[in-house]
């Protein structure tokens, strides 16, 4: 293991990072001293992209999904045949550089990782926003375009049959991390934790992964419903659990019954995320 690069002050983008790259640096620090001491590394740390230095990967595709969204895959500009994997964690995030002559900062995005035809190392799910610029320029990327990124981070650890139950409430792009956690745990034959997923979208349009979701159907252990904010218009599949409503009191006072070693997961619901954990633990 290399002893870390300090960073420059320059390297700081004084956007706000989460971690910023000397926290990074310092926690590189700490583990590079462990290493001495002990001889012994984190396998985590053979990885093909860095915590502490941007790395670069090309898009290897940009697929338009619906209603402004986009699945863009990325692979690694180092092609040679020694080149270490991409990994992450379910749940962790990369941080995107983005660089212009108005603007210099950081977005974080979680990668996911789905079977499709093309080799890469991993993807992203991107909404456009009519003002985002970091969003819209993700979205208009070409194939073979350089980007940079560094990562992982997340502080989130799963651990095979720590819960009885997961329930998780993810809105539009937040499916990425709960996606990735739900993989992990369907493809593990040793983890019997139950998974109860409540994904809120505004039409089956925006609904992201829908065909990985409905794949899911066929494990034991997992439970899904969608929930729509405006009139269904287009067709279903077959008994797929399309719920041609928000999601409401009613539905989130059914969780009550799940009292003992249950996990909570909120993901992109931040304005909901209060009012659901009141009314959970209302009579508890």
């Amino acid at each position: 293991m290399k002893k870390p690069t300090e960073p420059k002050q320059e390297d700081c983008c004084n956007s706000g990072c989460n971690p910023c790259i000397f926290d990074v640096y310092e926690k590189q620090l700490q583990l590079y001293e462990s290493f001495k001491e002990s001889g012994k590394t984190d396998s985590a740390l053979a990885n093909a992209i860095s915590q502490l230095d941007y790395t670069a990967f090309y898009v290897e595709n940009s697929i338009d999904l619906m209603n402004e969204h986009r699945l863009i895959l990325f692979k690694q500009c180092n092609t040679s045949s020694d080149a270490e994997r991409v990994v992450w964690n379910p749940g962790d995030h990369f941080l995107f550089k983005y660089l212009s002559k108005e603007l210099n900062c950081t977005r974080a995005y979680t990668p996911v990782r789905i079977k499709i035809k093309e080799k890469y190392d991993f993807a992203i799910l991107v909404k456009r926003y009519l003002n985002g610029v970091v969003s819209n320029h993700l979205c208009d990327l070409n194939i073979g375009d350089t980007t940079l990124w560094r990562g992982p981070y997340g502080h989130y650890k799963l651990i095979p049959n720590k819960f009885c139950r997961m329930i998780m409430i993810a809105q539009g792009t937040g499916i990425a991390p709960v996606y990735s956690i739900i993989k992990q745990v369907l493809n593990n034959e040793d983890d019997m934790t139950n998974i109860i997923l409540f994904y809120c979208c505004k039409n089956l349009m925006t609904v992201l992964l829908r065909n990985e979701l409905y794949s899911f159907k066929s494990y034991w252990n997992f439970h899904y419903e969608v929930y729509l904010s405006d009139k269904l218009k287009e067709p279903c599949k077959y008994q797929e659990p399309i719920i041609p409503h928000r999601l409401n009191i009613s539905h989130i006072n059914k969780l009550k019954t799940f009292t003992d070693g249950v996990f909570f997961i909120f993901v992109g619901i931040t304005k909901l995320t209060p009012f659901i954990s009141k009314e959970l633990h209302k009579d508890l």
